[in-house]
Parts: C-alpha cells; sequence; structure tokens
C-alpha cells in the first residue's frame, strides 16, 4: 500500500465559512480549522487552508496528488472563492507498506546492518536509515511487515526496496532464521 502526500499554494486568501453548504467540501471548526474537499471526482481528501495552503493525503501516486490539488483549485476559482491560478504541486511524503514474506531476526539484523536503531524498550521495529534513500527510513518489524517512512521522490520507493533485498542477505546467511521464501517485490509499489 503507497500513501502520498503532496502540498500546493494558492497564493491567495480563501473564506472557508462560504464553502460550508458547497457540495463535496466539509467545512466544521470544530473538527479542524481546515476545509475538506472529497467527491466523486477526487482519489483522496484535499485539506484547503484559508491561507490559500491546499493538502492531498491519501492518494497512491504523485499523478493523483496532482490531480486533486488542480481539482480543488479548480473548484475553488468556480465558486468564485479565488482567482483562477496555476498552481506548483510539491511532493512532501511517501509512506509504502510491504510484507518480505518471513520473519526476520530484527537484533541479529542490527548488529550487522550499518545505520540502523533498535531499542525495542521504545518500539518495536529496527528503524534502518539508507543513505541510498536520502533521509527517509525503512520501519522493519520480525514479523516481516516494513514500512518505508519519507520517502521524498518516487523513484526512491524501487530504491528502497533494492536497499531492502540486499540487508535481506544478512538474514538469509544465518541458517537458524526461519526463510521459505522472500519476495520483495510484494511491497506496495503503485
Amino acid at each position: 500500500m503507497v500513501n502520498v502526500v503532496a502540498t500546493a499554494e494558492l497564493g491567495q486568501f480563501v473564506n472557508l465559512e462560504r464553502l460550508v453548504y458547497v457540495p463535496g467540501f466539509l467545512y466544521n471548526t470544530a473538527i479542524y480549522r481546515c476545509a475538506y474537499l472529497k467527491d466523486n471526482r477526487t482519489r483522496a481528501k484535499i485539506s484547503i487552508f484559508s491561507t490559500g495552503k491546499m493538502i492531498s493525503a491519501g492518494t497512491k501516486s504523485y499523478k493523483d496528488a496532482k490531480h486533486d490539488l488542480n481539482y480543488a483549485a479548480k473548484r475553488l476559482a468556480e465558486i468564485g472563492l479565488v482567482t483562477k491560478a496555476r498552481i506548483n504541486v510539491k511532493l512532501q511524503n511517501i509512506v509504502a507498506t510491504g510484507d518480505i514474506g518471513h520473519t526476520i531476526d530484527i537484533e541479529r539484523l542490527a548488529t550487522e546492518l550499518p545505520n540502523v536503531i533498535y531499542e525495542p524498550e521504545q518500539f518495536s521495529g529496527a528503524i534502518y536509515y539508507a543513505k541510498e534513500l536520502e533521509g527517509a527510513s525503512i520501519l522493519i518489524f520480525a514479523s516481516g511487515k516494513v514500512v518505508f517512512a519519507g520517502l521524498k521522490r518516487g523513484e526512491l520507493l524501487e530504491r528502497g526496496k533494492r536497499v531492502l533485498e540486499l540487508a535481506r542477505y544478512i538474514w538469509l546467511a544465518n541458517p537458524k532464521q526461519d526463510v521459505t521464501s522472500s519476495n520483495a517485490s510484494c511491497l506496495g509499489a503503485g
């Protein structure tokens, strides 16, 4: 599964109170200090702030996030809340989850793989900071589940899968390790 977060700026103030009764929009200050847009033309939910900042969260790709943010800007212009403007969409974060397909000896992994933080009394997974991922991390759990977090470009997900496949040799080298198969390609790639 992949979750993409992207942002855009309208460069103008948005009177959110005028969205209360507009179909597809939700504005309720008891919930949050922004409006939401979610309708049958969006792929995910867009948060719209009075400052003109918009956030798309929950799409499966940058292309879908860009579509949603452009659609939100168009809808706001159509109802007269902003003047039509070209927006610059910025990818902020990609989070992807997957399953290696077997259990992992995290303690051993943490001692043999560089740049791994494992403090079981603080967090049940190992946090792997591969320099190839440019600041992003891979959370690795004993169950074989993995989470890629903080990816700033789509190609880093593919790079992360390759890094994980190389790291796999560390736990495969241990004959005690319970390994029946490995399928790093099963990781969500959108």
